[in-house]
């Protein structure tokens, strides 16, 4: 269950186990200003190594400018500036925060409470939380900040007496154990920590090879849409090498640098201005020109593009001054500027998004459902590939990855959209030395219709995700076809071991069922044992003859019923013609050597569904696939020689239930 910010309800944790009401009330009545032990104002808590000998001075903020504040006239985009320290990454972060204003309440909470003008007595501490591993931490730091000759060093407001983005920048060095530990970090790590949302990143160059005709409008559509719902959006340039980092371009942006994203729009083009044939086609249309454009905010405060539609091109001419008032256009110096889209993906190659679903039941806007699952991939101490192994490793270890943590999917409905966040363990939060992140997943795969337990060989891969050391992976899927699914986080490599949170959302009802076990038991005097055998059908295909008295209707949609002793399952449904195809999977685990199994064809109409023809099938256990053709008879036919058709099937039965 979640919060409508994507976090997850649930009480804070207090960081470092500090208390914020409890440390302030403390020090009101000492009436003493606070300074942090956990997260001293020292060398220790700005480098890896402390012994560096430097002239930075901590000071507080009504040492460095007058009558100061936390928020002056609200947060925006271009309130944030880099400082000297190399972490872009954060400050274009923060950018984007400023557009979310409810986000933004979660990470600096009750900011009028914190505020030096408050009813509160001024007692020099802050609170300020971030997202990490399922739940909001509780940081609290002083408001001693580094500064040299009497400036701050690091971010800082344009406004000399707001100091919002320097107090969390120092609660994010503090919660990643430095500011040396700021330099150089992941966009949708820093996204992640100040929102709770689903992070992914796009590699522009990879989706524009899917449709170049259509992929640059898909995409747009994607980042509007997902902004338009309160995402967090950065985009990057990569550097290929060291020497490249922040270097500037000829068009005016930088490589190895972050951009925060702070608006994606449709600009209308002013009627007066445009072309003859444009405005023909306005008349029968309704549709007047307009322009995909994006906004960008450089955490430098400067450097902006200087190609089409940036501030005081050519191209602003045609838009009126009604929009441009609108659009809030400006010819400043400040690092925000607007580019047109296609330029936009032929310069950044990254876009780190950062969803936030709505998961509210009164809501009006699209409801996405929820489901959440904290586990663990570990070896248990067993052999590779053992039954109670669960860190197989990914799909390159054919013989071992499906010895991992596995979760049951039911699609319901043809139409669909789903999104699945994979998040390992910070293993060493808070502290100076991090260790690196596991290579991690994501594979999903189609499994037969009825399957109820774990699967033991790779089947129709559906999708799978990227595999990045990072510590979150994300997997979208769209219009998925209904059925039965696998999702299998993994790790890249066999035996490595951490815990992990999974988390989906889909726009439809649905459940991520664990599967544990991984055969049905044979009974109760053999409680531990399985089925001696698991046989596979797949229905393919039927080709029906119609029979002068058939009560088929023109809908001709066909499905099949397969019963076997107790066990009664079904197709999808299929029409068109004569011959469904479906190609539909089924598992049974059977204790008998010999086994039988009846097919029912039922034509599905307005009204009751009627049953036209039947067949039937004897399976042995002979561990092969076999290609059969059965003929199709009459439901009271009691002689295969009536045939009126035939059923196409494979099957496949094997005396090792943990086989397939």
């Amino acid at each position: 269950m979640s919060d409508a910010n994507g976090g997850r309800i649930g009480s804070s944790k207090f960081f470092g186990g500090q208390n914020y009401n409890k440390l302030r009330k403390d020090c009101e009545k000492k009436k003493a200003l606070f300074v942090d032990t956990v997260f001293p104002p020292s060398n220790y808590s700005l480098f890896l190594e402390e012994g560096r000998h430097t002239d930075i001075e901590w000071k507080r903020p009504a040492e460095i400018a007058d009558d100061p504040h936390l928020f002056v006239e609200g947060a925006s985009p271009n309130d944030v500036t880099q400082g000297i320290l190399g972490n872009c990454w954060f400050v274009s972060a923060c950018s984007a925060l400023t557009h979310n204003q409810k986000l933004l309440e979660k990470v600096i909470p009750l900011p009028d409470d914190q505020e030096w003008s408050g009813k509160r007595r001024y007692c020099g501490i802050f609170r300020f939380c971030f997202w990490r591993f399922g739940r909001w931490i509780e940081i609290v730091i002083d408001d001693l900040l580094p500064t040299r000759d009497g400036k701050l060093l690091f971010a800082r407001s344009k406004t000399n007496n707001e100091f919002w983005s320097a107090l969390l920048e120092k609660a994010f060095a503090k919660l990643y154990g430095c500011y040396e530990n700021l330099v150089g970090g992941r966009l949708s790590d820093a996204l992640q920590d100040v929102s709770g949302g689903v992070a992914e990143t796009i590699n522009t160059r990879k989706y524009m090879e899917k449709d170049a005709a259509s992929a640059s409008t898909t995409l747009f559509d994607h980042v509007k849409t997902s902004f338009d719902n309160g995402a967090l959006i950065v985009a990057a340039i990569a550097a290929r090498t060291k020497e490249e980092i922040e270097m500037s371009l000829d068009c005016g942006l930088v490589k190895g640098h972050a951009y925060a994203v702070t608006a994606v729009r449709f600009i209308e083009l002013s009627k007066q201005k445009e072309s003859i044939g444009a405005k023909i086609g306005a008349f029968f249309t309704g549709h007047h020109d307009r322009e995909m454009l994006i906004r960008l905010q450089n955490p430098w405060g400067e450097k902006e593009w200087n190609g089409p539609w940036s501030d005081g091109s050519k191209e602003w001419e045609l838009v009126s001054e009604a929009h441009k008032r609108e659009l809030g256009i400006t010819v400043d110096e400040d690092g925000e500027f607007w580019m047109p889209w296609n330029s936009f993906v032929e310069q950044f190659t990254d876009i780190s998004l950062c969803q936030l679903f709505n998961t509210s039941h009164f809501s009006v806007s699209k409801r996405f459902h929820e489901d959440i699952h904290y586990g663990e991939w570990t070896t248990n101490g067993s052999k590779s590939g053992a039954p109670n192994d669960l860190a197989g490793g990914c799909l390159n270890f054919t013989a071992t990855c499906c010895s991992n943590p596995q979760f049951l999917l039911e699609v319901t409905t043809p139409q669909n959209e789903m999104y699945f966040s994979l998040t390992q363990k910070e293993i060493n939060e808070g502290l100076k030395r991090r260790e690196p992140h596991i290579s991690i997943g994501m594979h999903l795969m189609r499994v037969e219709r009825n399957r109820k337990f774990r699967v033991h060989q790779p089947m129709e891969g559906a999708a799978t995700s990227d595999y990045s050391n990072s510590r979150s992976v994300c997997l979208t899927v769209r219009d998925l076809a209904p059925g039965r699914y696998i999702l299998m986080p993994t790790t890249f490599a066999p035996r490595e071991q951490t815990t992990f949170l999974l988390r989906g959302y889909g726009d439809f009802h649905f459940k991520l069922t664990p599967l544990t076990k991984h055969a049905p038991r044979s009974g109760i005097l053999s409680c531990n044992s399985s089925p001696p055998s698991v046989t596979r059908l797949q229905i393919r295909k039927a080709e029906y003859h119609r029979r002068p008295n058939d009560s088929l209707d023109n809908g001709l949609k066909f499905y099949c019923i397969i019963k076997s002793e107790k066990e009664k399952c079904q197709t999808s449904v299929q029409g068109g013609s004569m011959t469904p195809e479906w190609n539909d999977l089924f598992l049974f685990h059977r204790k008998d050597r010999r086994q039988q199994y009846f097919i029912e064809l039922w034509h599905e109409r307005f009204g009751p569904d009627v049953l036209i023809a039947r067949a039937e099938l004897v399976a042995l256990m002979d561990n092969e696939c076999k290609e059969v053709d059965l003929p199709l008879v009459p439901p009271k036919s009691k002689s295969t020689s009536e045939s009126v058709g035939t059923i196409s099937i494979q099957m496949c039965a094997y005396d090792d239930p943990y086989y397939i």
